[in-house]
């Protein structure tokens, strides 16, 4: 009898489904109705760190090297699918968190994948170090995934390294007949701006000099002032070792980078969520210093209208040069300094603001000969009105080396928190409703149950069998 009554049911459903008609569940008391969609997918990326190189040549310290070499680091991936309906695809899940992907995973011996899914629900990594100059060192945190039957997460960790030593990656020749290399063309090039850049930065010292020499100073104002001329002048000890030797300045050191990603029910509605952080990031051997960025995408859905909704979060980076007391923006335009803390007397803002200006212009005039250029790339996102879809995709944030003899063609793009993305698709169950039963109670009335027709009736049936055998005799 059981197994009949489950036939039943399903047969109904899957007729409900088929036809369109809803048919009502009864919920019991004290029973909660904060749950899951019945139908939800999700798809989460996350990666920290990627590096591309276009070399005219190859590296002598790498000459396995393909032409356009590739890597992405630090990377997450989730994909889950939960279905308890009685139709359409099984339920998945699958997370991933891996070290490193691209054409030079496997040369540079960078692959490694952490996998789970439903069979093999948890894949870890304790970390390694990695030394695959000169495209990068570094050193792997652990690397995790896990899936459940609802929830799906993976995380993975870089604790530090340094990406495209510019000694090692430009010297190679500018092309294939070329004696010169691209390492000598870019020392000649920063050769011919070095009076430039050390004029305009000991110009900026002399005006704060000029700024602190003036009378009846604070003593909070005196102290300001200290800290930007400290900073100036850190700043002036890395330009004139970048100048001096453009050989051994890495274009990015880092520190602590973490990529995450999560796919589960969140109340009543499946929440994909990928995230990836930056806590450090030096620029050019520390001239210029990234205090952190972050690009997280969040897609939520429900199946339901208006119950679909992505955000997006993330800031162009704050960034300190020499000293935290002087912070800038640093974007595709270049780097904005800023007014040191806010707080310095109109007697000597214009002398400060002034010397920053000119410190400004020479770390950009570096910048530029060096060919690095940043850009801030904002999120999008997306949400269908009937709430059974939303998407979103953090920001991101590149970093450009110039090809000092080509300067159409990039020899080096490095991107942060490139494919940051979470989407959601999600359906409710069919809304079963109680019928009325048009055989309950009384049956139409036919005539059959009028006593007086009934036995009319009787009488023509008997009267029509007597004249028939009266005919027939």
């Amino acid at each position: 009898m059981a197994t009949g009554l489950r036939r039943r049911g399903t047969a109904v459903l899957a007729l409900a489904m088929a036809s369109g008609v809803t048919l009502a569940v009864s919920v019991p008391a004290g029973a909660t109705t904060n749950v899951a969609p019945a139908y939800y997918q999700g798809v989460t990326s996350a990666n920290v760190l990627s590096v591309a190189l276009n070399l005219p040549t190859l590296p002598v310290s790498l000459p396995v090297l393909p032409a356009h070499p590739a890597v992405n680091l630090i990377g997450v991936t989730g994909n889950a699918l939960h279905n308890t309906l009685a139709t359409g695809a099984k339920t998945t899940s699958e997370a991933t968190s891996m070290l490193a992907s691209g054409s030079l995973a496997d040369t540079l011996g960078l692959t490694k994948i952490e996998k789970a899914t439903l069979a093999n629900p948890s894949a870890s990594d304790p970390g390694q170090a990695v030394n695959a100059d000169p495209i990068a060192d570094l050193q792997v945190g652990g690397l995790s995934a896990n899936v459940g039957a609802l929830a799906n997460r993976a995380s993975a960790n870089l604790l530090s390294g340094n990406v495209a030593k510019l000694g090692s990656l430009l010297d190679i020749k500018a092309a294939a007949s070329s004696s010169t290399t691209l390492l000598s063309s870019l020392q000649g090039q920063v050769n011919q701006v070095s009076d430039t850049v050390t004029n305009q930065v000991n110009s900026a010292l002399s005006q704060i000099s000029n700024a602190l020499n003036q009378p009846g100073l604070s003593q909070t104002t005196t102290q300001t002032l200290d800290q930007v001329q400290a900073a100036v002048k850190a700043a002036q000890d890395k330009i004139n070792a970048i100048l001096a030797n453009v050989g051994n300045t890495a274009v990015v050191t880092f520190s602590t980078l973490q990529a995450s990603q999560s796919i589960a029910p969140v109340g009543n509605a499946a929440q994909s969520n990928a995230q990836a952080n930056l806590v450090n990031l030096d620029v050019l051997n520390g001239l210029v210093k990234v205090d952190g960025f972050v690009s997280t995408a969040t897609a939520t859905a429900n199946g339901v209208a208006g119950g679909a909704s992505a955000t997006f979060s993330g800031h162009k980076p704050i960034v300190t040069v020499g000293t935290p007391v002087i912070t800038a923006t640093l974007d595709e335009n270049g780097l904005n300094l800023q007014d040191a803390t806010g707080q310095l007397p109109s007697t000597v803002q214009d002398a400060v603001n002034t010397a920053l200006s000119t410190l400004n212009g020479a770390l950009n005039t570096l910048l530029s000969t060096l060919g690095v250029h940043l850009s801030f790339v904002p999120g999008h996102s997306t949400a269908s009105p009937d709430g059974k879809f939303a998407a979103a995709t953090g920001p991101e944030y590149d970093i450009v080396v110039d090809n000092p003899t080509d300067a159409k063609t990039p020899l080096a793009l490095i991107g942060l928190g490139h494919g940051t993305t979470a989407s959601v698709s999600a359906a409710q169950a069919p809304k079963l409703h109680t019928l009325a039963n048009p055989q309950a109670g009384k049956l139409p009335h036919t005539g059959a149950n009028l006593p007086l027709i009934a036995g009319g009736g009787l009488a023509f049936l008997l009267g029509a069998a007597y004249l028939r055998r009266r005919v027939l005799v």
